[in-house]
């Protein structure tokens, strides 16, 4: 029997250098495997720059079968590619999808003619299990595996059964398996950081998001010893001084956030964690000796979503806060010396009338315009991220997007094309969703893209650090500080109109990739 598995792992956006990045999906779904003595070759540019697809190739010769994990977007194009390549020269070998979309939408993922097999959800051991059946017996034995999803003499056979299961009773991350120094980067809290996840789902009910389509709203996460163990064996095994944290939401059990902090200081693990997602319903009501405890643990950076600055729009995404919340909350992170990462949706969909959607994708704009403005009376640490909603298949106000205009792709590979660039901004080619137009699009685009990340001189200072020759450095930091000064003019007198400034920085990030 082979004992060996390629898992393939593309770019989640097309525009910009390769990402510094564990391919932590791809790591999770390896550790049954590697425990049971299953050779797992994972592939991602971060690993192979830019031979990943061949090396993919190489690999897939002697495998059991090929795993592809994707989300709605890039990932999408380049799993097909892959898998494409993969179908001519090994067409009898199993390639398998998972991850986000599949897991969505395994039928019409099914319907493709490089998708064999999908798994949707939690994939650890649903993946173990199927490669040990595609050892043993082929597609034939699938049938009563709960979450495996096939295609049998050309017809989708769908075993959409619900199964989450404890993350403790799975065996460690194998890191060893992957070249950790490859996906190590630079933070602003972390000059050798690295990934991890410790809980996977999340409870709530954002109609925007499809982690309650995924998880129904499931919740499971490792034990906050356990997650202190791992943080000090990757510690001590990679001398990292940064964890960045990707779970969908970490901070949801309060006393795990307490002992976890309890365990790093009481082991003296001196590593600083950031990235952390969290609510700010949830981390407004914390007591400040928590806040205390967060910080002396090492917390420097917590991602939320704010999503808007009207209460209207957060009641419409059910997103269950109050507006009021966020001041509160900038206000003890800025105590707690915590940077926050804020991220902002604009352009929902309102209704059927196009001049009633102009008119409140216009509001919306400027109630995030003013908000942020207000939260930088606060303080200026923080980063502002405002981004176009997208409609996300399965999720609640997806249906609604349906029902207002949006097109939904008929096929796998028309889901690739469903995120913008910034390059696009500059094509008018209209717009995906009907109830948002082409200059609405642009102007958020802008916004997320330029105005608010040149106004981050954290950034600027971290970004520095990786930029060797003292010339460049030099230039960069001025042209850096020059963009500052002009996003900072527009900001102030909301001049957005003529945006050669814009143009002349996607051209001048995408020639020098940063």
């Amino acid at each position: 029997m082979k004992n060996k598995v390629v898992l393939f792992h593309g770019r989640a956006s097309s525009f910009g250098k390769r990402v510094k990045i564990a391919p932590l999906a791809l790591l999770h779904l390896s550790s049954f495997l590697v425990r049971d003595g299953f050779e797992v070759k994972i592939i991602s540019d971060s690993l192979y720059d830019d031979d990943y697809i061949e090396e993919t190739l190489k690999q897939c010769e002697d495998s059991v079968c090929l795993g592809i994990t994707a989300m709605t977007g890039s990932q999408i194009t380049e799993g097909l590619k892959v898998a494409s390549l993969v179908r001519q020269r090994y067409p009898g070998l199993p390639i398998v999808w998972g991850g986000w979309h599949p897991s969505i939408m395994p039928e019409s993922t099914l319907q493709d003619p490089n998708v064999d097999i999908v798994i949707a959800g939690q994939g650890e051991r649903k993946f173990y299990e199927l490669v040990k059946r595609l050892g043993d017996g082929g597609l034939n034995s699938l049938e009563t595996m709960p979450g495996v999803s096939f295609k049998k003499n050309g017809q989708v056979v769908l075993n959409d059964e619900f199964l989450i299961e404890d993350m403790n009773s799975f065996p460690p991350v194998p890191y060893d398996i992957i070249d950790v120094e490859k996906c190590l980067n630079k933070t602003e809290y972390g000059n050798r950081t690295l990934q991890y996840i410790s809980s996977y789902g999340c409870p709530f009910r954002c109609s925007f998001c499809i982690e309650p389509v995924v998880n129904r709203r499931k919740w499971v996460s490792l034990s906050a010893e356990r997650v202190v163990d791992e943080w000090e064996y990757l510690y001590k095994r990679y001398s990292i001084d940064a964890i960045a944290v990707y779970d969908s939401n970490f901070f949801v059990d309060k006393k795990r956030v307490v002992d976890i902090c309890n365990g790093l200081i009481k082991r003296n693990i001196k590593i600083k964690w950031g990235n952390v997602n969290g609510r700010i319903p949830q981390l407004v009501k914390y007591e400040e000796g928590v806040w205390e405890l967060m910080e002396k643990a090492g917390l420097k950076m917590i991602l939320t979503g704010s999503e808007s600055g009207e209460q209207e729009v957060l009641n419409l995404i059910k997103k269950d806060a109050k507006i009021e919340d966020i001041y509160r909350f900038t206000e003890l992170c800025k105590k707690y010396n915590i940077k926050i990462l804020f991220s902002y949706m604009s352009g929902i969909p309102w209704s059927n009338d196009p001049k009633h959607n102009e008119q409140k994708v216009n509001q919306e704009i400027k109630s995030i315009l003013s908000q942020i403005d207000k939260l930088l009376t606060i303080t200026n640490k923080n980063r502002f991220m405002i981004y176009a909603y997208t409609p996300l298949p399965g999720s609640e106000l997806y249906r609604k997007a349906v029902e207002y205009g949006f097109n939904e792709p008929k096929a796998l590979r028309g889901w690739s094309e469903l995120l913008y660039s910034p390059e696009d901004i500059f094509q008018d080619t209209g717009c995906k969703q009907k109830w948002i137009t082409y200059k609405q699009l642009k102007l958020i685009t802008m916004l997320e893209q330029y105005i608010y990340g040149m106004m981050d001189l954290d950034a600027r200072d971290w970004i520095m650090q990786d930029i060797n020759n003292i010339f460049f450095r030099l230039l960069f930091k001025w042209s850096f500080n020059l963009g500052n000064l002009i996003v900072r003019i527009r900001l102030k007198y909301r001049i957005f109109i003529f945006p050669v400034d814009y143009w002349l920085f996607v051209k001048f990030r995408k020639l020098i990739r940063i």
